[in-house]
């Protein structure tokens, strides 16, 4: 069953409007967990290395929820707030198992699992082939399509205040501690 919106252009292409989804979505997956991690696991100052594994553990978990919001929603919290859906050719909803595999082959193929350098290095080639072939890697050997509705001002200013609280509270955290 098609889920699409008329508003919705699956042609255009927005590497940067993708990029700041997925910061986004990261960013939300990051907070709670660095609140846990810092208040019951980190010592008083972490180093490079304990931070380069807190974010390569943020990106694998944010890979077990992700299918699940794509599944169910065709969206994630900032690809709601920058009106991206991620559908099947034909307009339906990914399947579990699908959303599973494309979050999969993002996490390995586009960000490197987190992995400095290669990380950036993936980015850097998945926006050129995006740019230039309008489908990434995933989308193309998945057969989806990933459209772009207008960005919506209210959606925009929600986040930033979600982004302003999230680090108000650990400018709170860190000055309690």
């Amino acid at each position: 069953m098609p889920v699409g919106s008329r508003n919705e252009d699956p042609g255009r292409v927005h590497p940067w409007i993708r990029f700041w989804a997925r910061a986004f979505d990261v960013f939300l997956m990051a907070v709670p967990l660095g609140l846990a991690q810092w208040h019951w696991f980190w010592p008083a100052e972490p180093g490079w290395i304990d931070l380069m594994l807190f974010g390569m553990l943020v990106l694998f978990v944010w890979l077990l929820i992700e299918p699940i919001l794509i599944s169910r929603l065709a969206t994630s919290p900032g690809k709601w707030v920058f009106s991206i859906r991620i559908l099947n050719r034909d307009g339906s909803r990914l399947s579990y198992s699908q959303a599973l595999r494309r979050s999969d082959m993002v996490w390995a193929k586009g960000l490197g699992a987190g992995a400095p350098l290669i990380g950036q290095f993936l980015m850097a080639a998945q926006h050129y082939q995006l740019s230039r072939d309008a489908k990434t890697f995933w989308d193309e050997e998945g057969d989806f399509d990933v459209r772009h509705g207008q960005i919506r001002a209210p959606r925009v200013i929600a986040a930033a205040a979600i982004v302003a609280l999230a680090v108000l509270a650990l400018w709170l955290a860190a000055a309690a501690a």
